[in-house]
């Protein structure tokens, strides 16, 4: 495609997002009636997790309207899992001559090229949330503390299998920044509490694969007892496997939920989830986008806490946008 010319260096630093927010509600000075064009490209835009992203933008964009700030939100979805026409939605947004970008990257490392070519080229800022880029400007992202998230699964797993227990990561992101801070934060901090970690299972992002995955798993290391995923589908096709195969002494503790997931946790089928917070992601990332279009001042790294759900405290999380049909 023929475009027509248009017009992170990682802090070590955390912002609540009440600060964040009241900061810019405090320090923006803007002309009313301002109107931008904004794209918000998300890499598999059916799921429900990236689609609670998209409403906590839409949240920030009713809040600056109210200010005299009008926004046109143009939502693509990169085939589900197709990092190839993410690429193409980012030359389309492109073309439609967009203000501002929101994008969650399918990949790392494919999704920096378009953003350093295109955006960064033509001066075009652009907000992450969720899956960083390993190069490029961008204004700011906003994502969980993932490496922390992982640790965290690595000490609940630690206290629900016995001492010196195997356990292994199913990864299907090998590429994916989250996913490599999440595997890592869950095998450090695993191997500090005595726990032996295989080395990684990888597989595609499918709840078949999972399935397949975990069938393998059962043969090939069968006193296995924990593993650790980076999503909910892939850990739904496991536990299936565990239930047909009667071996629930197996643990899996993984990131993000849906109905189907949040139900086999309260079954005690899957023993512990990481929950993140998808609608905070779209709202403060947005919030960010248009700060800096109108002038005000934003935080380049946002890490969102992560929490943690187990079969005892699930009703806690009863109302999370990711667990509601």
């Amino acid at each position: 495609m023929k475009l027509n010319k248009r017009k992170f260096l990682k802090l070590s630093m955390f912002a609540s997002v009440a600060m964040l927010v009241s900061a810019m509600s405090t320090t923006n000075i803007f002309a009313a009636d301002q109107k931008y064009t904004i794209g918000y490209s998300q890499f598999w835009g059916t799921n429900k997790f990236l689609r609670t992203q998209v409403k906590g933008a839409q949240k920030a964009i009713a809040e600056w309207k109210q200010k005299g700030v009008n926004v046109e939100l143009i939502v693509t979805n990169g085939g589900d899992t197709d990092t190839s026409k993410q690429v193409a939605d980012l030359e389309d947004l492109y073309v439609q001559g967009i203000n501002g970008l929101l994008i969650f990257p399918g990949d790392s490392i494919v999704l920096s090229d378009p953003i350093k070519s295109i955006y960064n080229r033509n001066n075009i800022p652009v907000v992450v949330t969720d899956i960083g880029l390993k190069s490029g400007q961008i204004v700011s992202y906003v994502g969980t503390a993932n490496e922390k998230g992982g640790r965290l699964a690595a000490e609940y797993m630690a206290s629900i299998v016995p001492p010196g227990s195997k356990v292994i990561v199913f990864d299907h992101g090998p590429a994916v920044q989250v996913i490599i801070d999440r595997n890592r934060g869950f095998e450090e901090r695993a191997a500090e509490l005595g726990l032996k970690v295989l080395p990684r299972k990888v597989m595609k992002l499918s709840l078949e694969d999972g399935r397949r995955t975990m069938e393998d798993t059962l043969t090939e290391i069968p006193d296995i007892a924990g593993v650790f995923f980076q999503n909910h589908a892939p850990t739904i096709g496991a536990g299936a496997t565990l239930q047909a195969e009667h071996r629930l002494d197996v643990k899996l503790v993984n990131f993000d939920t849906d109905p189907t997931a949040y139900k086999m946790l309260q079954e005690g089928v899957i023993a512990g989830t990481i929950i993140q917070d998808p609608f905070e992601m779209g709202y403060v990332g947005m919030n960010s986008l248009l700060t800096h279009l109108t002038g005000g001042k934003t935080e380049p790294y946002i890490e969102l806490p992560p929490k943690l759900m187990t079969p005892k405290n699930f009703s806690d999380f009863a109302k999370e946008p990711q667990v509601q049909n």
